[in-house]
């Protein structure tokens, strides 16, 4: 199990590298528009300066082919981690630093490339030109397209709250009513949508002027916006995809191969259309001849990544690596989504912590003053003895097939609210490593717990037994 799902961290992980790679780091870099975020000009095409660009050009893609390479290393090695909650927890946090570690040479290239202009006394104009005339032919969504994987996306959604709700008998199994369907066909849903308001606010973004003839500016933008309008179908069609594949695993029979088998799939099929994105985004640029007179803001990007102008009322602008979109820190709107995600970023480190420390603290399960009490960092259940209706012992906990639903589950810990056969909402405070539980059946809620040991969990099961 740790190796399956290293190996799905570690797909997340070896493709994107390798693409960014490829768009941050191109290896022709007299036909690109921009060269480690900066505007590519005719000045630095000739004499001295062409030999100057070049030496910082490949002095930095070696150097971005080395560190990606010894990322990807390191990410299989972390594969041999024993321990699958320290091992996803460092991978987490590994792949975080990769991404942003890998973005080194191109920040040092875009310093190199700033002193350089400086040295040959090119000015930075900082205009901003707009082409008033190509703005209306210059969309390319194909909204009905987009909206069609959603709306399915959708009926899947209807059919798993019916499905939960025992509205439909489908196949009924101990997933049924655990609301598992559920909440897997909301998360996807909700990444649908998320791309149909993303599609949408990258077809309306401003024209890019590269000529002084408006029909030119317009096909340019009209073939752009279209590579990016493909993409998002793409990806929503395969968020769909991904819906039904889970529906069919879940109505017919839980299988955690088919799952990991999926997540791989789905992982790849990302990759391969950030590809084709890539090689399109190329191959149009390559079309079109860029007059780097009408626009020069190269002191408005920090770093060639992050776009800081006050005098921009855009909230969102193109990104000078060719992959998308990014904010205005500057505009207010900007600001507020940049601190949302810095606390985005705390939460998702502050929550490993939490998670590996609750990993490494020990549960413990006591009887007293008529009490059964499981405590772990906090007195997680407080169950009154006298309201127990039925208990019972059992082992193999493998045969309980447990469903996560919301809580924790990992390789010395369950915890939380599962699907446990026909009990499709128990509460579970379990050690996986003790082979043995004791079921707890209330009027209300049915409990499944057991203790550090097999004898501590035998000596639990006693007291409770005791009426």
């Amino acid at each position: 199990m740790n190796l399956k799902l290293g190996l799905i961290m570690f797909m997340c992980l070896a493709p994107f590298l390798v693409i960014m790679y490829f768009v941050l780091y191109p290896k022709n870099w007299i036909k690109k528009k921009y060269i480690f975020g900066v505007k590519n000009r005719e000045e630095f095409k000739m004499g001295e300066a062409e030999a100057k660009v070049e030496e910082i050009v490949q002095r930095n893609r070696k150097m971005s082919l080395w560190v990606i390479i010894v990322e990807i290393i390191i990410g299989a090695l972390l594969l041999l981690i024993p321990d699958l909650t320290v091992m996803m927890i460092t991978y987490t946090v590994y792949i975080l630093l990769a991404f942003v570690i890998c973005n080194f040479p191109y920040v040092k290239g875009n310093s190199e490339l700033k002193s350089l202009k400086r040295e040959f006394g090119i000015q930075s104009k900082g205009i901003r030109v707009a082409d008033l005339k190509s703005i209306s032919s210059s969309h390319a969504l194909d909204m009905p397209m987009l909206l069609l994987p959603n709306i399915l996306a959708g009926v899947c959604m209807i059919l798993a709250l019916l499905y939960d709700f025992d509205v439909l008998n489908i196949s009924p199994n101990s997933l049924q009513g655990s609301f598992a369907a559920t909440l897997m066909a909301g998360s996807f849903l909700i990444m649908g949508i998320l791309f149909v308001f993303i599609a949408r606010m990258m077809d309306n973004m401003r024209n890019e002027v590269i000529s002084e003839e408006s029909e030119v500016n317009a096909n340019y933008n009209r073939a752009k916006k279209k590579i990016w309008s493909d993409l998002w179908i793409q990806m929503s069609w395969l968020n769909t995809a991904m819906i039904i594949i889970f529906m069919i695993i879940i109505l017919i029979e839980w299988s955690e191969a088919g799952v990991i088998i999926s997540s791989i799939i789905y992982m790849v099929g990302i990759f391969v259309i950030l590809a084709i994105l890539a090689s399109k985004t190329a191959l149009l640029n390559e079309c079109y001849k860029f007059e780097n007179e009408y626009s020069d803001d190269d002191d408005n990007w920090i770093y060639g990544m992050f776009y800081y102008n006050t005098r921009d009322g855009r909230v969102n602008v193109e990104r000078r690596d060719g992959m998308g979109a990014t904010i205005n820190l500057a505009h207010p709107v900007g600001k507020i989504i940049t601190v949302l995600v810095a606390l985005t970023l705390i939460g998702t480190i502050a929550s490993l912590v939490w998670v590996g420390a609750m990993d490494a603290t020990s549960i413990d399960v006591r009887v007293e003053n008529g009490y059964i009490i499981c405590h772990h960092l906090r007195d997680e259940y407080v169950i009154p003895k006298d309201e127990i209706v039925e208990i019972s012992t059992g082992n193999g906990i493998e045969q309980l097939h447990p469903v996560r639903i919301a809580g924790v589950g990992t390789e010395k810990l369950l915890k939380g609210l599962w699907s446990v056969g026909e009990d499709k909402k128990a509460k579970m405070f379990m050690n996986p490593e003790v082979d043995e539980y004791i079921r707890i059946k209330t009027e209300n809620v049915v409990y499944y717990i057991n203790d550090n040991t097999l004898e501590e969990t035998r000596e639990i099961y006693k007291k409770c037994a005791e009426k």
